[in-house]
């Protein structure tokens, strides 16, 4: 004798559970539990009565309303043209963002079929928290050749924008792997020297393994087969070597060693500001820019510097500054610590009250745009 199960679907945005059991999920009708069980003894009824029709003949169909308001799956009895009502289903939340159901009115190891079309969220795509949130995200230079990423939590992305929420991430990339593979490089060739490569967080919802990427693309990295989830956690420069840059990274933030950038320079027109080139310090997803600005050379007197955002001077910060001499290896003569955004990638401006070549810049870090 065949039973009929008619169910109400609950729609649940439900943050995956890594590594573990199945996570039972329920909600109640909001009447409240009381209604719920009255409910529950009107389908009883009701699937004695769908039983009985059916040894007489009857057939039934089944059709999802997607309403923004209920998003019930309704069970209608073809024969009678009568609509039946729902009974309640338990959602259980699978490591790939997905949702299972089962018939609670039977029991909780009795699977729902439901044909993916049918489903009004297949993903947590739909959910308020976006790609690239990130909880207690660090970025650790480890050798010239491998950066480490590690972060409690991390929201990744497909290329349809679907999301998916993964925590406890640990993941060491050696940009000297050919690809693409994980853990490696996303191409066969090795990077341009000179150049900033981009680091992602990667995972393979087949698998459920969790990896890492090189790229020197930051928005279309070359996945490995099988990893169609994805997301940016850092940037880092190789250098003429080949090599990584020390560096070191919390949240979006990322501090790099002093470098005495522009050293012993003078503007062209004193109080003029002239664009600088820091393509060799900041990526171009840098959104803002920190430093040090003073003099880098013997002076003397009171002199004048300032670094700006914009070519017109709007956003700035100037200094005024006594200076002295200048003792190697241990920053500027009266240095004075900068943040500005990047509004034009790469560039700042700056300028200074002489002509003289004494002045300079460095930068000490950037945040990135993750």
């Amino acid at each position: 004798m065949k039973r009929i199960l008619v169910f109400l679907i609950v729609v649940l945005m439900i943050t995956p559970v890594y590594a573990g059991g199945r996570k039972m999920i329920r909600k109640f009708d909001e009447h409240g539990l009381k209604d719920l069980n009255n409910q529950l003894k009107k389908q009883e009824k009701l699937i004695q009565k769908l039983t009985k029709q059916l040894q007489n003949g009857g057939t039934i169909a089944t059709k999802t309303v997607q309403s923004q308001s209920d998003f019930v799956s309704e069970t209608v009895l073809e024969s009678a043209g009568t609509q039946i009502t729902s009974v309640p289903a338990v959602g259980v939340a699978r490591d790939d963002g997905r949702l299972e159901l089962f018939d609670e009115s039977v029991d909780e190891a009795t699977v729902i079929n439901i044909e993916p079309s049918s489903y009004v969220h297949q993903t947590q795509a739909k959910i308020a928290v976006p790609s690239s949130y990130f909880l207690d995200l660090r970025g650790i230079y480890k050798t010239a050749a491998t950066q480490q990423y590690t972060a409690d939590l991390a929201v990744l992305h497909d290329t349809s924008g679907n999301t998916i929420t993964i925590t406890d991430w640990d993941e060491t990339n050696n940009i000297g792997t050919a690809g693409p593979i994980a853990g490696g490089r996303d191409q066969a060739g090795a990077f341009t020297a000179s150049s900033w490569i981009h680091f992602f967080f990667i995972y393979n919802p087949i698998t459920g393994d969790k990896s890492s990427l090189s790229s020197a693309s930051p928005t279309a990295p070359t996945l490995p087969a099988g990893y169609t989830f994805f997301v940016r956690v850092g940037s880092t420069y190789v250098y003429g070597l080949g090599q990584l840059i020390a560096n070191y990274q919390m949240n979006d933030r990322v501090y790099l060693n002093l470098n005495t950038y522009l050293s012993d320079a003078a503007p062209v027109s004193a109080g003029v500001l002239q664009t600088y080139d820091i393509s060799a310090r900041i990526p171009v997803t840098a959104k803002m820019v920190h430093g040090v600005m003073g003099t880098t050379t013997a002076a003397s007197g009171l002199k004048g510097i300032k670094v700006a955002a914009d070519s017109g001077g709007l956003i700035f910060v100037g200094a005024t500054i006594v200076a002295g001499s200048y003792k190697v290896d241990y920053g500027f003569v009266d240095c004075v610590p900068f943040s500005l955004p990047v509004l034009t990638a790469q560039t700042i401006w700056w300028t200074a009250s002489t002509t003289g070549s004494i002045y300079g810049i460095g930068i000490i870090g950037y945040t990135d745009d993750l």
